[in-house]
């Protein structure tokens, strides 16, 4: 009785009631397999959702870190004048950095091999410190570009496919800069020596060489201050938007990197919904479970409820009662879900290694990629719990509706 007297009473017997004490022992096991129902799906969503979170930001950080996060260019695709346009493109919101820069596609041709790239034309000395290439490479293998001596950086994956290595030639084709000859359209060529390689860990090292500014000038015939454009570094890559809503001197166009590299992302955001999706219904079944173990306590307490009733006890108590027993399931299980969950995420990699699941390893060979959100555990705890509060409400009703002389006639 003494612990009855410092606590509201619908809190206190919907406590008792959820210590499982009466005789209806299936309800008991359902009540106990509903919590941990809600606690393994907790657990579940968490860890999938920052494994995905993980490899949407690998793919943010390795992709749109060598892919141009916009372009600044014209309609036809080639910017004269470049320098009149810097205040404008550095001015623009979200703006890091900016730089010249020209980007075609074209074929790389070694003695064996022959594969499609696409060739981007950059001048070192503009380019920020935090690029990835510059990261990834370093100054001095960056700063081997040097204008006039046709030197390229190729991607390792590309490197390995047409057989090259560092100190090896390769021939660079383009359509842009063809001639028409008494031969035919002949496309505009030129050797290349393969000075560095870089490797960022994505499929952007299978596609992407780079030359220098002047040299791409060269080879595909531009005037002397013409450029493809300004490639731009953003603070975040997915505000282009801003950008694209920006007011733009008429003869300039703003191109982003959805033109070509969208759709894999819309593609792993799908795949997270759904994932998640499909997590949710098992939190979504545990709630149910709490539903029917509460209808079956609801029968089978109804007598003590009559009593309850028949002592002068509210409705709305009565309520409260069983709401506070499905709760305690609820936040019993999303607790321990939560809990289980952040640990889990943050020892995923050395217990898959333990049990020798190394199903994925990342080019630094650190395993599944993983970030944990706070906000998001938050979110996912109090959505088991709104599951939980909305599966109680329909029993809770039942019982504040219970008719004591009914209820007692055969007691």
């Amino acid at each position: 009785m003494k612990s009855l007297i410092f606590q509201p009473v619908s809190l206190a017997i919907g406590l008792r009631y959820a210590g499982a004490r009466g005789d209806n022992r299936f309800a008991s096991f359902i009540s106990i397999f509903s919590t941990f129902g809600i606690a393994i799906g907790v657990m579940a969503l968490i860890v999938v959702s920052s494994v995905m979170n993980g490899f949407e930001a690998q793919l943010k950080d390795r992709i749109l870190g060598v892919v141009p996060h916009g372009v600044i260019t014209t309609a036809s695709g080639q910017l004269p004048e470049w320098q009149q346009y810097q205040q404008t493109v550095t001015q623009l919101p979200h703006v890091q950095a900016a730089a010249p820069f020209i980007t075609t596609e074209g074929m790389v041709q070694s003695p064996g091999s022959l594969a499609p790239v696409i060739l981007q034309g950059i001048n070192p000395q503009h380019y920020p410190q935090q690029d990835l290439l510059r990261k990834t490479l370093g100054e001095p293998a960056l700063n081997r570009l040097e204008p006039g001596k046709f030197n390229i950086i190729l991607g390792g994956a590309l490197a390995q496919k047409l057989g090259v290595m560092p100190g090896d030639k390769v021939r660079v084709l383009v359509s842009e800069g063809s001639r028409f000859t008494p031969m035919g359209r002949v496309p505009s060529q030129r050797l290349f020596h393969v000075v560095a390689l870089f490797d960022v860990g994505s499929p952007v090292d299978d596609q992407i060489a780079l030359i220098h500014l002047d040299d791409a000038r060269r080879l595909l015939r531009y005037p002397a201050e013409s450029v493809t454009g300004w490639r731009v570094w953003l603070d975040d890559a997915f505000q282009t938007e801003d950008i694209a809503k920006t007011s733009l001197p008429s003869s300039l166009v703003f191109q982003d990197w959805r033109k070509e590299r969208g759709e894999l992302f819309r593609a792993v955001a799908m795949e997270k919904h759904i994932m998640s999706l499909m997590l949710v219904l098992i939190i979504l079944v545990a709630a149910f479970n709490i539903l029917s173990s509460l209808v079956m306590v609801v029968l089978d307490k109804q007598g003590e409820v009559a009593i309850l009733r028949t002592m002068g006890m509210q409705s709305k108590t009565v309520m409260k009662i069983f709401m506070v027993q499905g709760l305690w399931s609820g936040v019993f299980g999303g607790l321990i879900g939560a809990v289980g969950g952040v640990i889990l995420t943050n020892y995923l990699n050395p217990i898959l290694r333990v049990l020798g699941l190394n199903l994925y390893m990342d080019a630094g060979g650190s395993g599944l990629p993983v970030e944990l959100q706070i906000s998001q555990v938050l979110l996912i705890a109090c959505g088991a719990l709104l599951m939980s509060f909305m599966a109680t409400l329909y029993p809770a009703w039942r019982a504040a509706h219970i008719r004591p002389a009914e209820a007692l006639r055969y007691e």
